[in-house]
This record gives C-alpha cells, sequence and structure tokens, in this order.
C-alpha cells in the first residue's frame, strides 16, 4: 500500500512552547495552528512510496554525513505571496549545509528534485485564501529570534483528512 511521505526536520519540544507562546498573541485569527509533531521543516516534498523499508535503507546509508545543523528563524510574517496568503510562517537564513542536504537526498532516494530554492521557512499556520479578506489584521512582519539546533531528519508520513493532514514519524536519521 502506498503511503504519502516526505522527508522533514521535527521542531523540538522547547522550540513548540517559544512558538505556542507567541501564537498567544494572534490568537483571534481564524487560521488552523500547527502544534506539537506537526510543526515541522519539509525537506522534500510529499510522494506516495509503496516500499518504505528500502527507502528507510537508503536513508540509514547517509547517517552521520551532515553533523548538527544551525537554524535561526527571523520574521513571522504572512506567505506565501504577502497580498494573497495562505500561512502564517516564520521565515529564516537557509544554512548553505540545507540545499546541499536535499540534493544529496533527493538524488538518494530518486526522487525529483525542486527548482526552486530551498527557503528556509517554518509553517505555523494554515488558512484558506479567501478568508484574508475577513482577518482583522492585513499586514504581518514581526522580528523573532529563534533558534534550533537540528540534529536529525525525519521521514514522515502525511495523513489528510478534511481537518488537515496529521504527521507521524516513520523513521530518524541522523545527521
Amino acid at each position: 500500500m502506498n503511503k504519502r511521505i516526505f522527508i522533514a526536520i521535527s521542531i523540538s519540544p522547547a522550540l513548540q512552547e517559544i512558538i505556542l507562546q507567541w501564537e498567544n498573541n494572534l490568537s483571534n485569527l481564524p487560521v488552523r495552528w500547527l502544534k506539537g509533531k506537526n510543526l515541522h521543516i519539509t525537506i522534500i516534498p510529499p510522494w506516495y512510496e509503496s516500499d518504505v523499508d528500502s527507502l528507510i535503507q537508503k536513508l540509514k546509508d547517509m547517517e552521520g554525513k551532515t553533523g548538527a545543523i544551525e537554524l535561526t528563524f527571523q520574521r513571522v510574517t504572512f506567505g506565501p505571496d504577502p497580498r494573497s496568503p495562505r500561512l502564517i510562517w516564520s521565515e529564516g537564513k537557509t544554512p548553505p549545509q540545507l540545499p546541499i542536504l536535499r540534493h544529496e537526498m533527493s538524488k538518494k532516494l530518486e526522487q525529483k528534485e525542486e527548482i526552486r530554492p530551498f527557503l528556509l521557512h517554518l509553517t505555523l499556520a494554515r488558512f484558506r485564501q479567501e478568508d484574508f479578506r475577513n482577518f482583522p489584521v492585513k499586514t504581518l512582519d514581526e522580528t523573532v529570534s529563534w533558534k534550533e539546533t537540528v540534529r536529525s531528519l525525519v521521514l514522515m508520513e502525511s495523513k489528510l483528512s478534511p481537518a488537515g493532514a496529521e504527521y507521524e514519524p516513520l523513521a530518524t536519521i541522523n545527521l
């Protein structure tokens, strides 16, 4: 059976707590906030896979090749297009290791590589574009200083439902 999977960086419980406190300031917005295990940074976007065990073995072959990666998020905005947004996300400067890692993993996993340059971002909330016109605020550009040391990646399964996606970790890959 095919599973919808992707490669991600999980967000630590410490940073999850900081984000949760920050979100309290915007609790009046009609958005679906991502919480806990659903907070992640996508490295390779979702695809359908039938042989997950073989894939996990390929990922395990890549362990220990990168080392820890430092992430810093500097601002929270509406995105990806601030004029017609569908997300609230936090952005930061992309560490040089991430695009290289994404390229190597795409090749190893035989996944079509994204054409767009890698943009470090963390989705905090989702909403329908058409709902934005009723938002009490139309601009969001808040400076933050959120830091995360990444020591592993996660193979996640994405389970879609009308209430939104839920993510389940299938394997951890140490950097």
